[in-house]
């Protein structure tokens, strides 16, 4: 099984695919429907004041909070 890098550790401006999600079904439903979901690519812009990530994923940009990344496990594209 891949283990991935967490997101609060993963490098910013970097092309990124996420591996694996371990959060609850409702936040998971969420950020699939933002376009962050499991074999998806994306990157990661900047970091926010409270220790969240914001994500360029499908055209659009999403805010995570720090709780959140702690689930979310990514590695660096090819």
């Amino acid at each position: 099984m891949k283990r991935g890098i967490e997101l609060s550790k993963a490098p910013l401006q970097t092309p990124l695919t996420l591996i694996r999600a371990d959060v609850d079904p409702g936040a998971s439903q969420r950020l699939s429907a933002l376009g962050l979901r499991v074999g998806s690519s994306f990157s990661l812009i900047s970091k926010t004041a409270g220790g969240g990530r914001v994500v360029q994923v499908a055209g659009s940009r999403v805010a995570v909070g720090r709780t959140l990344l702690a689930g979310l496990r990514a590695e660096v594209a090819a």
